[in-house]
């Protein structure tokens, strides 16, 4: 099995930022309550609204841990995108009909995806509904097709995974 690495990107900072930032809010939203006498309401109130946010904020803290795990595995007959233990695509690569790299236009409509890292599937104008684990948005998506479903990834060795993967497809 091959293992190729995604191109260098800073994503896993936004991820932080935004679990920081939202448990940040629960905190300070919870900071003045904190001055009012301590009854039951407030003290549920405050520990509430902490826990919220902190809920809220963790699996963006926890997919930037998951950042480094990023990898592109092609087998004899699959190419694995991982991110982490949640995120994983099968690719047979009979399925594979095209390969081609791409820049794409991003729709308004809400994804996971920051500057520097795209997961899971991202709604795009141009091309519609893509399967993301890359490090990039939109600009310089290696975008592989299958029948079913659309992938975008973004290979350090872009050129060093094309000839590999078109090695084992025969193409």
């Amino acid at each position: 099995m091959l293992v190729f690495k995604p191109r260098r990107s800073n994503g896993w900072l936004w991820l932080i930022a935004t679990g920081l930032l939202t448990i940040g809010i629960g905190v300070v939203s919870s900071l003045p309550l904190m001055t009012l006498p301590a009854d039951k309401i407030t003290t549920v109130i405050v520990l509430s609204t902490t826990l919220l946010m902190l809920i809220l904020g963790a699996p963006f803290m926890v997919l930037a841990a998951w950042f480094p795990t990023m990898r592109y595995e092609l087998d004899a007959h699959t190419l694995t995108l991982r991110y982490g233990p949640v995120l994983t695509y099968h690719i047979p690569l009979n399925e594979i009909q095209t390969i081609r790299k791409r820049n794409l236009s991003v729709s308004l409509w809400s994804s996971l995806r920051f500057p520097g890292i795209a997961l899971f599937t991202v709604p795009y104008t141009d091309v519609g509904n893509v399967k993301m684990c890359a490090t990039a948005t939109a600009t310089g998506i290696l975008l592989i097709e299958t029948a079913k479903d659309k992938y975008g990834l973004t290979p350090a060795d872009e050129e060093g995974f094309i000839a590999a993967l078109q090695a084992r497809i025969g193409s």
